[in-house]
């Protein structure tokens, strides 16, 4: 995108500063001019604003243990993708890691919104495989997650209009409605 090339770790500390500036420009209603003195990005004496219309999260797609530092440090959300997760268990390892890092920054783990793009197959023969065959299966699955992983929204990662219809209005139904009875119990 023409920016400089930076070492895997330069880019997490790039980020880092990056959060910075953008709270600080979306920080409207403190009249101090923005001053950030980093290593990548520099600000000295930018002009605050516009606020956006609505409050708008960070959310942050990533798996090693740097950024998840960093989620929990700065991020509103953790936003991985199933597919690229090594297993189920790395969800529970990595909100480990993000509500430990926001422990120490002072933060409420709590406040960090657990999300999950997630793709599969309806219909299909299920197999061992998750998310793959009845809306009903993956309504148990996606509950599975919510309840014991703490994820809070599923993405579905599909272009097909009847595999989101599905979603939609069958799969996410359910899984509110389990979710809410087995919270209530």
């Amino acid at each position: 995108m023409g920016g400089r090339r930076l070492s895997p770790g330069q880019a997490v500390d790039a980020l880092d500063e990056a959060i910075d500036v953008i709270r600080g420009v979306w920080d409207a209603g403190n009249r101090e001019p923005l001053r950030i003195d980093g290593t990548y990005y520099q600000l000295h004496g930018a002009k605050r604003g516009p606020a956006p219309a609505h409050p708008i999260g960070i959310r942050l797609g990533a798996y090693k243990p740097r950024m998840l530092r960093l989620i929990g440090r700065k991020a509103d959300g953790w936003l991985p993708t199933l597919a690229y997760l090594d297993s189920v268990q790395a969800l529970a390892d990595g909100n480990a890691v993000i509500d430990e890092a926001a422990h120490e920054a002072g933060r409420d783990p709590r406040a960090i919104r657990r999300q999950l793009n997630v793709g599969g197959r309806f219909g299909a023969d299920p197999g061992d495989q998750l998310l793959t065959g009845p809306p009903v299966r993956w309504a148990e699955q996606l509950t599975t997650l919510a309840l014991e992983y703490g994820v809070a929204d599923f993405i579905l990662a599909s272009d097909d209009p009847q595999a989101i219809a599905v979603f939609g209005e069958q799969v996410a139904p359910a899984v509110r409605e389990l979710v809410a009875a087995e919270r209530a119990r």
